[in-house]
């Protein structure tokens, strides 16, 4: 990456690793009318400029965000970022501003506004889990110097060998938990659950799109209850997004489209790789959407 920037000084570039860095040099991009921001790194450090982009506001419109995929957690970019090899990417990113090559497509999609208690800051991402992704991301932050360095890959096989425990009926691995759900105006739902997930992503690593909502609200949400039925018949249709006639809520699998949600959770949970705890005696984990960004992508 150093020798496209030094052929391209006229590049503002920040090498950060704490939040406030990201918050200095999105401020200072913004002073210098940055239209354009690289985000070269993984699922956290994209959740982390995503933050500071919607809730602190340093942009009076929002950039275009690219992202180079570099971190051991790249699921938001197998969506929405760059494709291939990073430093192929870049060039071919730096050679359409520059007024050459093929124009990119420019992909839209919501961003997750997470209130993790009433009184506190929001988060911003673009996927949420609890439940048995948690305990998979657990696995992937035990093993950061193995599997979690495959980045996609290393992802899939931490939640793989999860639905394999599913399929096999190995569930000491998994511990259900306890969850309040509320969906918009819906009764509220009141289980023990194998998994919950909530994104704003329509594809997940491998292509995963394990949500079959119909509605036109912009967060997928499902959630898996402990000791569903037909599992065997009904997980791989589900996995890619396609309805089966069995996975329905009579048999333990719920998944819409939502404006928003409230969740009671004892449990800790994840966005976007990253580490979260409830605080259930200050009130429930509240998501909505928190805007809209939009993101370079090339085609293959």
């Amino acid at each position: 990456m150093t020798p496209i920037l030094e052929a391209h000084p006229e590049i503002f570039h920040n090498e950060v690793r704490t939040q406030q860095d990201i918050q200095t040099s999105l401020t200072t991009f913004a002073q210098e009318q940055v239209n354009v921001l690289v985000i070269n790194g993984g699922d956290g450090t994209v959740h982390a400029v995503l933050t500071t982009l919607f809730h602190h506001q340093p942009f009076a419109t929002l950039p275009l965000l690219a992202i180079l995929p570099s971190g051991t957690s790249n699921m938001n970019a197998g969506d929405v970022g760059l494709n291939g090899n990073r430093t192929a990417s870049l060039q071919k990113l730096l050679s359409w501003i520059e007024g050459h090559g093929p124009d990119p497509a420019i992909l839209t999609r919501h961003v997750l506004r997470v209130q993790r208690v009433p009184d506190e800051n929001p988060i911003y991402g673009m996927f949420f889990g609890a439940g048995a992704i948690y305990q998979g991301a657990q696995v992937g932050w035990n093993t950061k110097q193995s599997v979690g360095r495959l980045g996609e890959v290393g992802a899939s096989l931490i939640i793989c060998r999860f639905f394999l425990s599913l399929l096999f009926s190995r569930q000491t691995r998994i511990t259900p938990i306890h969850a309040t759900i509320s969906r918009d105006e819906h009764p509220a739902i009141k289980r023990e659950f194998l998994t919950i997930l909530v994104t704003t992503l329509e594809r997940l690593f491998l292509g995963l799109r394990p949500y079959w909502g119909t509605e036109s609200h912009p967060l997928h949400y499902t959630a898996v209850r402990k000791n569903p039925t037909y599992l065997t018949r009904t997980l791989p249709s589900l996995l890619f997004g396609r309805s089966h006639k069995y996975g329905t809520a009579e048999h333990g699998y719920d998944s819409h489209n939502a404006q928003s949600l409230e969740l009671h959770l004892q449990d800790g949970f994840t966005i976007d790789g990253e580490d979260y705890k409830p605080d259930p005696e200050r009130g429930p984990v509240r998501i909505t959407s928190g805007g809209i960004a939009s993101f370079i992508r090339f085609e293959r």
